[in-house]
């Protein structure tokens, strides 16, 4: 297949979100609470504290949270709390968390450059950096 032809169907699938990697699944179940808590007007930091079990890992992903908020495009579609799939929006998260857990940058430009200008895919990357190191257990 050619990478276009890839990136067409990592956009177009709607993955289980239990079928993602780990940290890819967590960020996107962390997204879906976050958004709740919003519409709600609870504080989402107790929640993301306990799964991650530090507080500066939760600050971090409420960061990326914020990131996300001011440089999408559009309104960032989030699937309901209950739902197995993954929206085309957080299968993009999920995608983009794989790419900077592995330290990608060229995969993470690769699969937002054509909806974010550069200053925003710099911002968002060291976003994801940040928190998946202060997440990994000996490293902040």
């Amino acid at each position: 297949m050619t990478p276009s032809r890839d990136l067409i169907r990592t956009l177009s699938d709607q993955p289980l979100v239990r079928d993602l990697p780990v940290e890819a699944a967590q960020a996107v179940l962390a997204l879906r609470y976050c958004v709740l808590c919003r519409r709600s007007e609870r504080d989402p930091m107790p929640e993301l504290e306990r799964r991650w079990g530090n507080i500066l890992a939760a600050r971090r992903y409420r960061l990326v949270v914020e990131a996300i908020g001011q440089v999408w495009p559009d309104p960032f579609a989030v699937a309901p709390p209950c739902c197995p799939q993954a929206s085309f929006d957080e299968a993009l998260l999920a995608a983009m968390v794989g790419a900077a857990t592995r330290r990608d940058r060229v995969d993470f430009d690769w699969l937002t450059a054509e909806m974010l200008g550069s200053d925003a895919r710099e911002m968002l990357f060291v976003a994801l950096e940040n928190f998946l190191r202060a997440r990994a257990p000996g490293r902040v």
